[in-house]
């Protein structure tokens, strides 16, 4: 859910972003129409200007006439270019009131060499000439950092013979308006993007930070110990109708896991009850037949032996229920190893003599290790049993605890010969109801033994391994928690060793 999440938060960004882009290449689109639309509109009103000069030259018959007349044609930032073939000579007219090197401030020419590149990307067309019907091509020139409309052609009349143009400087009468249309382009822009950020933050607020906080808060809930996610805040109903069925699934759930733990708890009562008096009755034919031979009462011991090995079982089971699936916190319980373990080994070596034990440690007696009883039982009996089950007559097997004083750990190891894990089956063997090909092939089981004891590791935030040569497997738990508690000597006794 929570990949599901970030998917749909980055689609709807990336949708945000596209957004931002179309919005600025439709303002980009206004802005060069606006400034299109204007540079027309100054062609169009060079063009009178240049069907009266025509219409001098047509009209006029003395040379002195005809530059007094181009002198009063131009207005504001128009000029008037002649060349006369005849005479060989070239003028330029102009407003007196118009500058044709203008100064502009700093900001402005910063803002020029964007202004002419937009223009010169603007085609102008052609308009017509009634004069020669014809028509003639509007075009743009740029001269010292300025771009001017061009209007002009080559003329052959009875008395002039050459070429007229007239010109307007654009940059100059359109800056104002390019500054104007910036300006709204950027106004636009910037509400666009406040309006698209503000629905984002919206969108996300109302449709996914209900769903982010759902998935947190589950995902800090215990295993199966679940309370249900509430939001107080504004929410859409979509979004409230995947909370409560989630929230439902979560809650059936738990109590279809409750409702296993009740069944367990009456299995493994129901279990025991038999196992104790199982035990009863022996005890009491133990007391009946004080003169059996030493084989029977060995048997009738073993038989004890194992039914309670059955009830710690059960115990152990139902615990590690309760701490793995339950979300319980595990018991506050600190014990000797060595003291837990010794009777196991020496339990183990009495009823299988066909296999060879042995059993050694390398640690000050008094450290005691954070984990319970029933689960550090259950992990060795099931370690020990394995080490049985898949070795043979004559085989090795080794019990010991060290201290790992340079990197702080205690390690009780658990290690057999004649037995072997394949190299790829390694990193599998802690999985529920995992058995390799041999396993299955050689012996009964479930697959559950090396679960639960990886399962204990994970409680007690310890770790186990496992290492396979061609002849050996070993299984090591490594833990972190430990302490050494040092024995007290009672008043009595310190009184009785004064005296």
């Amino acid at each position: 859910m929570r990949n599901y999440n970030n998917y749909q938060s980055m689609f709807m960004l990336l949708a945000h972003i596209l957004f931002v882009l179309l919005v600025f290449l439709t303002i980009l689109l206004y802005g060069n129409s606006r400034m299109s639309t204007s540079l027309r509109q100054e062609a169009y009103q060079l063009f009178p200007s240049h069907i009266w000069i025509e219409e001098i030259i047509n009209q006029c018959d003395d040379v002195t006439d005809l530059i007094e007349c181009l002198k009063m044609i131009p207005k504001d930032d128009e000029y008037i270019y002649l060349y006369d073939k005849k005479a060989g000579t070239r003028a330029v007219y102009t407003d007196d009131s118009s500058d044709m090197n203008p100064q502009y401030a700093d900001m402005d020419k910063l803002l020029i060499p964007l202004l002419n590149t937009l223009l010169n990307q603007i085609d102008l067309g052609s308009v017509y000439n009634v004069y020669f019907d014809q028509r003639i091509d509007i075009g743009l020139a740029e001269v010292d950092n300025s771009t001017l409309i061009e209007i002009g052609h080559e003329i052959e009349t009875d008395f002039f013979s050459g070429e007229i143009f007239a010109y307007r400087n654009v940059t100059k009468s359109l800056l104002e308006e390019f500054k104007n249309t910036m300006g709204q382009c950027f106004l636009i822009f910037g509400l666009s993007c406040s309006f698209i950020v503000l629905n984002y933050k919206l969108m996300k607020k109302s449709y996914y930070s209900p769903l982010e906080e759902m998935t947190e808060h589950y995902l800090k809930m215990s295993r199966f110990h679940l309370e249900p996610f509430i939001y107080d805040k504004p929410i859409i109903p979509e979004v409230q109708r995947t909370v409560n069925a989630v929230n439902k699934t979560m809650l059936e759930l738990q109590d279809g896991i409750k409702e296993t733990k009740l069944f367990l708890d009456e299995m493994v009562h129901e279990i025991k009850n038999p196992a104790h008096n199982i035990k009863n009755e022996i005890e009491l034919i133990e007391d009946m037949l004080p003169d059996a031979d030493a084989e029977i009462k060995s048997r009738l011991q073993s038989v004890l032996n194992e039914t309670a090995n059955i009830s710690s079982f059960l115990s152990s089971i139902k615990i590690i229920y309760n701490l793995y699936y339950l979300g319980a916190a595990p018991p506050n319980s600190w014990l000797n190893p060595i003291e837990k373990i010794k009777p196991i080994y020496e339990e183990y070596k009495k009823k299988y003599p066909n296999r060879e034990f042995h059993f050694k440690h390398d640690i000050n007696p008094n450290i005691q290790i954070w984990i319970d009883a029933g689960s550090i039982e259950l992990m060795i009996r099931n370690l020990l049993d394995n080490a049985i089950k898949y070795s043979k007559d004559g085989s090795t097997i080794f019990i010991g605890i060290r201290e790992y004083k340079a990197v702080n750990k205690v390690i009780i190891d658990v290690i057999n010969s004649d037995s072997s894990i394949e190299y790829e089956n390694l990193g599998k063997v802690f999985g529920k109801y995992y058995r390799t090909k041999r396993a299955k092939a050689k012996t009964d089981g479930i697959g559950i033994g090396l679960w639960l004891i990886h399962s204990i590791a994970e409680i007690y935030k310890a770790n186990i391994y496992v290492q396979s040569s061609t002849n050996t497997t070993g299984f090591a738990f490594s833990t972190e928690h430990y302490k050494e508690v040092v024995q007290e000597i009672n008043e009595t006794e310190n009184k009785a060793i004064s005296s």
